[in-house]
Order: structure tokens, then C-alpha cells, then sequence
């Protein structure tokens, strides 16, 4: 299994199974149930007995707001990901965490720091450290009157999205343009 595996989760589908490449929305029913859901896929909750939790590789957890290390400038978040997960000096940690910023549209602010670019944008600099460290399952969390996902992620430029199986967890179904929906 290259993607994730999900069975026998309270409020979500019986069985939720997304392969490498895939884009998927899952749609719960309350916040509790979403961040709940997303500990579960990352490891930071144990499954219960009757609950598999299947990663056929690292899981990376994008939070809503994006997480991001405040004293640490957008190059320097997205190098983050990269050194606490490889074994690569810093100066190629940097000319490769450039090129994903750069796929991420990034490449106008990597000089600043977190408090000082646009939430859309904190967003997009989570996803690049989150793809740095080449994970198998990228959990993308949702929030309302932040931008949705869709608008911010874009497929069809970035090669690395599709590197990943990648689930966004929401509790609204408009804001899942642009990923397939999980369905029972």
C-alpha cells in the first residue's frame, strides 16, 4: 500500500482508501470529528480497537493556518522540512526547498516571515515544508474564512502534489473544488 488506509472510523465512510497521486475531501460532520480524524492519520492519536490506520509511508499534517515556525522566514520553514527529514547539507536542503516553494508560488516571499505574508500564502509555504520531507499521506486541514485548498493548490504546476496521496478533511462540502470526495 503506497497511500492510506482508514477503516472502522466513527463518522467517516467504512472504508476510506486513497493511493498515491489522489486528491480526496472528506466531509465530517463537526470539527471534534475532523481533528480527530486527521490526529488519527498522523499518528498522534491511537486507533481504537476496531479502527485501522494504513500509511505506506511518513504522513505530514498541514494545519488550517498552516503551522509554520514564526521565527523561522518561508525558505526557512520549507528547508526545515526537508532537514529534519533527510540527511543533505544546507546548501542543497536550500536549492531544493527553493524549487518546491518556487512549484508552490512561493518564490516572492521566501525572504519574510509567517506573520508578514497572507494566510492563502502560510498555507501554501506548510504544503512545500510538508512535501520536502517526501511523505506518503499529506492531511490537509480545512477552516472556514481561510482559502479553500482548490483555490490555493495548483495541480497542474506542481509535479510534487502528485507525489502524495493527499485528504483534505473539512466540514463544509463547498469548500472541496478541485478534490474527488470520499463516499460510502
Amino acid at each position: 500500500m503506497d497511500g492510506l488506509l482508514l477503516e472502522g472510523l466513527p463518522g467517516v465512510p467504512r472504508q476510506l482508501r486513497i493511493d498515491v497521486g489522489e486528491q480526496r475531501a472528506l466531509v465530517v460532520a463537526d470539527a471534534a470529528t475532523a481533528r480527530h480524524c486527521a490526529d488519527l492519520i498522523a499518528g498522534i492519536d491511537e486507533p481504537g480497537d476496531d479502527v485501522v490506520v494504513k500509511a505506506g509511508g511518513a504522513v505530514r499534517l498541514v494545519a488550517a493556518e498552516g503551522g509554520l515556525l514564526p521565527h523561522l522566514t518561508v525558505l526557512g520553514n520549507v528547508v526545515h522540512g526537508h532537514t529534519v527529514t533527510h540527511r543533505v547539507t544546507k546548501r542543497a536542503a536550500a536549492e531544493e526547498s527553493r524549487v518546491t516553494a518556487a512549484r508552490c508560488g512561493l518564490e516572492d516571499v521566501l525572504d519574510r516571515y509567517p506573520h508578514e505574508i497572507t494566510p492563502g500564502r502560510r498555507r501554501l509555504a506548510a504544503v512545500a515544508r510538508a512535501l520536502r520531507a517526501h511523505p506518503a499521506v499529506i492531511v490537509l486541514e480545512d477552516a472556514p474564512g481561510l482559502p479553500t485548498w482548490g483555490s490555493l493548490l495548483r495541480f497542474d504546476h506542481n509535479p510534487e502534489l502528485w507525489s502524495a496521496a493527499l485528504l483534505l478533511i473539512t466540514t463544509d462540502p463547498a469548500r472541496t473544488t478541485g478534490f474527488r470526495l470520499v463516499t460510502d
